[in-house]
């Protein structure tokens, strides 16, 4: 029976260093202010907003205009651009460690669809990831 948790001690190791890999993501905040996105693009290290963890590096952020519903007098809902808002795409990059059933960039769990509170030096922001890139690991970029 020992010899069984021993090898599986061994083998649990390796596993886990094998699951450790350069990862992007991409997180969409909705709603913005121009000045919040340029902030966030000039921001380099990005953490999690309640416990200071850091997660990676802010690589890049595109912008796009904010769409938003308005009501017309007739009871018609139409989307337009906001003009003083906009939608940012903030790629950022780390290490992610890929479990069985979960996916964690230095102890914060990541999955499409989940919001993530962040920092910068400059800005704090509320988003939700979008796509996951896990196959960085040693690719040429």
């Amino acid at each position: 029976v020992w010899f069984g948790y021993s090898m599986f001690g061994k083998n649990l190791r390796r596993d886990v260093a094998q699951r450790q890999e350069e990862t992007e993501i991409v997180v969409i905040v909705g709603g913005i202010r121009p000045t919040t996105a340029e902030a966030i693009a000039k921001g380099g290290k990005i953490f999690e907003f309640k416990t200071g963890v850091h997660i990676g590096e802010v690589v890049g952020v595109t912008t796009q205009a904010s769409k938003i519903w308005l009501v017309e007098g007739d009871g018609k809902w139409v989307q337009v651009e906001a003009a003083d808002r906009v939608d940012a795409l903030v790629t950022i990059r780390g290490t992610a460690r890929i479990g069985e059933d979960v996916i964690t960039m230095n102890g914060v769990e990541i999955r499409v669809g989940g919001s993530l509170s962040l920092k910068t030096k400059f800005a704090v922001f509320q988003g939700h990831v979008m796509v996951m890139d896990l196959d960085l690991g040693g690719a040429s970029q």
